[in-house]
């Protein structure tokens, strides 16, 4: 029986005789389908976080939270001494004067003439401040982790040396004096937002806190981030015009003087050079730009 059987497969050939030894080892589809369906211990989902990411995120909160918590305690802390606030604000208003720069109530005027640019300006003062920095914050914890970094790096430093201005420099707002019209608090029955010029709870802000514009501060980080690391040209342009609107916003709501926006300008340049240097700052900026000619 044995020969025989030896017979049998050689006279089968080669191609045959592997097609049968490969039959007798191969295990059956459904068996391997079945094995591959059945998640093994400790597995997890693609799309599922890691538990290391999961607690990387919850002390970037933790952190964030309590930068602005100790931000807000000593931004109302100092800066309540109302004559001297006003007095600084009059000092900024005499500078820009000579410096002919003083163009806030006339901005002023126009934003307060029009319902429609009253309301719109009014609700980009009281909404985008906080969204579209959040928003940039967690696209690039996300998407761009290199980055991140530093740029909250930057992001913190900004508003803590802006703290520093609001702190020995208290400064009453443009709203507070004659001649202009409170926009927020005009359209305040139009929106959700309070009476003041503040985008957050009256018990979390400071009145007097107008210079530097941290407002202009968030904006024009969102917007250079947008700027160096998005790859899309549209994209990139909203990085330079949201922090142009923003700044037209802050000022024809009277809630800023053009040197406040100056002030805040220098102090993120200051920061970006000191955190990137100024060769990083040159390779992001070429690298994007090759990014949109690739792309283009």
């Amino acid at each position: 029986m044995y020969g025989t059987h030896m017979t049998e497969v050689a006279s089968r050939g080669p191609v045959e005789d592997r097609r049968a030894v490969s039959a007798t080892v191969r295990p059956a589809r459904d068996d391997v389908a079945g094995a591959s369906d059945q998640p093994s211990p400790g597995s997890r989902r693609p799309w599922m976080p890691s538990p290391t990411a999961v607690m990387r995120l919850l002390m970037e909160i933790a952190i964030v939270l309590g930068v602005y918590s100790a931000y807000s305690a000593v931004r109302n802390a100092g800066g309540k001494d109302v004559a001297p606030a006003f007095e600084h604000g009059s000092e900024i208003m005499r500078l820009e004067a000579f410096l002919r720069i003083d163009i806030e109530q006339r901005v002023n005027q126009w934003v307060a003439g029009d319902d429609l640019l009253s309301a719109v300006s009014a609700l980009e003062y009281h909404t985008l401040h906080w969204w579209v920095t959040i928003g940039v914050a967690v696209w690039l914890y996300v998407r761009h982790q290199t980055e991140y970094r530093k740029a909250s790096l930057l992001l913190a430093a900004t508003t803590l040396l802006a703290l520093v201005g609001f702190y020995t420099y208290p400064t009453a707002p443009p709203r507070m004096y004659d001649g202009f019209v409170d926009v927020m608090s005009v359209t305040s029955s139009w929106g959700w937002w309070e009476e003041s010029g503040s985008p957050g709870p009256q018990s979390m802000t400071n009145e007097f806190a107008a210079m530097p514009s941290l407002h202009c501060g968030w904006a024009i980080w969102s917007g250079l981030m947008i700027f160096l690391i998005a790859k899309k040209p549209l994209v990139r342009a909203l990085g330079v015009i949201y922090p142009l609107v923003t700044s037209f916003v802050v000022v024809g709501t009277a809630n800023h003087y053009i040197l406040d926006i100056v002030a805040v300008a220098g102090i993120i340049a200051l920061a970006a050079v000191v955190i990137y240097g100024t060769p990083r700052l040159r390779e992001m900026a070429g690298a994007a730009d090759r990014r949109v000619t690739t792309d283009s």
